[in-house]
């Protein structure tokens, strides 16, 4: 009895004794791997989970989740670099058509780890019967073919599209287009075309799938008798300014339809047309101009054209190297006095052409700032002036030595 007495009486104190250890353990750990509560930013995708393939979600309220989880350090690292650790799923397989209100089931894939939180709490979906209907594929042209061209043959490749969405959807199409603008053609066309579906007020109608989306519409034109397509031909006169190039010309439109008022000079109707003198002299910069057109004798344009010349205008870019430029000393101390170990540095300058044509020795200016500095020796980094910060340059040496000393 006295040994059942003693052992009862050291029950206690073990008890305590392994409290206190697995509190001493507890503390350690918590003290390298802390456990924190973080609501993470980057949103998890929520899976949707047992979806009959004759329906459709027509309307879902929200596609992502963000959560909150209370877990170790160590934990939340593990999660950060890989968020597929946090899975997010509504189950709609007991649902049919309607509305529905359903709440996401977020699963963490390590532990430890709590969730703590998550927005939104409930998804709203709208739940539809998928259709599929085939339709005929009408071409609409838009726009009108320019003069003395005619569309002689027009086809689809393809002339019937499956198209495949929900019900309330496929109820509004009307018809399925191919659109083809036809002021822009100039030749026979073999063009691949989205297709669109449209009601019947011609409004674009999203969220279908159509199998096939694209086809290619083919259209064979011809040449009116009496008429002829001619291009444009920039004729420049005189350069630009000095230091300037032309880097691009354009001219818009690239070409025109002309005829001839003889029938029997239709064969020699030209294939180029020149523009009037386009005057470049001096120019300096970019412009746009309406200029007119050198038409050979009995020879005229369809149609009220008018014609835009874009000329771009740009620097040429040099490199120049100044030798010899003198140092000037700024900003020192009336009591002090500045001895430089050389007098002179050299420059060299990239640019445009006509800002480096009158930079010399003379009027450049490369200065030391010795604002603050006090008697001793030091590096000092010299700075120029220069009349535009388009141009570049590197200064030879880097650093010049300059020894401070009382006058």
């Amino acid at each position: 009895m006295k040994i059942l007495k003693k052992i009862a009486s050291l029950v206690p104190i073990v008890l305590i004794s392994l409290l206190l250890s697995f509190f001493v353990w507890f503390s350690a750990v918590n003290s390298k791997d802390p456990t924190e509560e973080i609501t993470y930013s980057r949103p998890v995708p929520i899976e949707v989970l047992g979806q009959n393939p004759q329906y459709t979600i027509s309307d879902q309220s929200a596609n992502n989740v963000t959560v909150t989880i209370k877990a170790p350090r160590s934990v939340h690292n593990s999660i950060a670099n890989d968020m597929k650790l946090i899975r997010a799923s509504i189950n709609v397989s007991a649902l049919k058509d309607g509305q529905a209100v359903l709440e996401p089931e977020i699963s963490i894939d390590v532990k430890p780890a709590k969730l703590t939180d998550y927005n939104p709490k409930t998804v709203r979906l709208s739940i539809e019967k998928l259709v599929t209907q085939n339709y005929q594929i009408n071409l609409n042209q838009t726009g009108n073919l320019p003069m003395g061209l005619e569309a002689r043959t027009t086809r689809l490749d393809t002339k019937e599209v499956q198209i495949t969405g929900p019900e309330s959807k496929i109820s509004e199409v009307h018809e399925i287009l191919a659109t083809v603008d036809m002021s822009t053609v100039t030749g026979n066309l073999s063009k691949l075309v989205d297709l669109q579906a449209v009601d019947e007020q011609g409004n674009i109608i999203n969220g279908i799938s159509m199998s096939p989306s694209k086809v290619t519409v083919i259209i064979t034109i011809i040449q009116k008798g009496g008429y002829k397509n001619a291009f444009l031909a920039l004729v420049p006169l005189g350069s630009p300014a000095y230091g300037f190039q032309i880097t691009n010309t354009e001219i818009v439109p690239q070409v025109v339809t002309i005829y001839a008022f003889n029938p029997n000079e239709t064969d020699k109707l030209p294939d180029l047309i020149e523009t009037n003198p386009v005057n470049l002299n001096g120019r300096d910069e970019s412009f746009e101009e309406v200029v007119t057109l050198k038409l050979p004798p009995g020879v005229r344009l369809v149609g009220d054209v008018e014609v835009l010349v874009k000329v771009t205008i740009e620097p040429t870019i040099t490199t120049k190297s100044i030798r010899g430029v003198p140092i000037t000393v700024n900003n020192l101390s009336q009591n002090l006095e500045a001895v430089l170990n050389v007098p002179y540095v050299d420059v060299y300058l990239t640019g445009p052409t006509h800002l480096l044509a009158n930079l010399n020795a003379q009027n450049l200016t490369i200065a030391l700032d010795l604002t603050d500095f006090d008697k001793g020796t030091h590096q000092v980094k010299p700075v120029i002036v220069l009349p535009e910060s388009a141009i570049n340059y590197l200064i030879t040496p880097e650093f010049v030595e300059v020894v401070i000393q009382p006058k």
